[in-house]
């Protein structure tokens, strides 16, 4: 198992993923729907609308895809949405990274901000895990895990980091499944168990949009 260093070796992202019966294009997907949410925000939104609507959206639609395609489960531990696989032992969530998010090597990248309680809980229990991978099954569209249930879940985040080019005239989105293994003295997640890198998600600007960027999704403008 490839479990100790980013992959940045398509083959080695696709087997690792193909072990936990991911595909790429569920994260794309999420992605790209997210990015769409934006649009619907307007100068009358709260200025981190459309950083908060593409998060929702991007959990909402990461949820979907694997509970309706590979039967996973939703899970919501204290209000931290998670999907979850049937055998109960690998959930997925949605967490913005910095600039390092979506690049191969050291050093590696942070959470933009601080994990919280939920999340700080997650990264101690994985840091304790073996890391066994199973076949799907068949269970109910939400799940309950008793305390040793979740207390064997390895927890893993679609971490992303979102940039505009001013020349090209795109947003591009980078993007890692990762597996947390530290967090930091600052409060955010500094260390990552696996790094599996996902193709950049390039999009078109939104020529009308309207809104003010929030602060909890700072976009990078750079010349590209």
């Amino acid at each position: 198992m490839l479990l100790n260093a980013a992959l940045g070796n398509p083959n080695d992202s696709a087997r690792l993923l193909a072990d936990m019966g991911l595909r790429p294009e569920y994260f794309d997907r999420a992605i790209r729907m997210g990015e769409r949410s934006r649009e619907q925000c307007t100068k009358d939104d709260a200025k981190n609308a459309p950083g908060t609507q593409d998060y929702l959206t991007r959990v909402r639609e990461l949820r979907f895809t694997l509970r309706t395609e590979l039967n996973w489960k939703r899970y919501d531990p204290k209000q931290a949405p998670l999907i979850v696989n049937p055998d109960k032992t690998i959930g997925i969530g949605v967490l913005l990274g910095d600039a390092r998010t979506g690049l191969p090597g050291n050093p590696q990248p942070r959470s933009h901000r601080p994990a919280g309680v939920t999340k700080e809980a997650a990264v101690v229990r994985n840091q304790g895990l073996q890391l066994p991978l199973f076949a799907p099954s068949v269970e109910p569209d939400e799940v309950h895990l008793d305390d040793d249930e979740y207390a064997s879940l390895a927890t893993w985040y679609l971490l992303t980091y979102r940039f505009e080019g001013r020349k090209s005239n795109t947003v591009e989105i980078r993007n890692e499944l990762s597996l947390p293994d530290r967090v930091g003295p600052m409060g955010r997640i500094d260390n990552w168990r696996a790094r599996i890198i996902l193709p950049p998600v390039r999009i078109p600007k939104i020529q009308d949009y309207t809104g003010d960027q929030p602060a909890a999704y700072v976009v990078d403008v750079q010349e590209r």
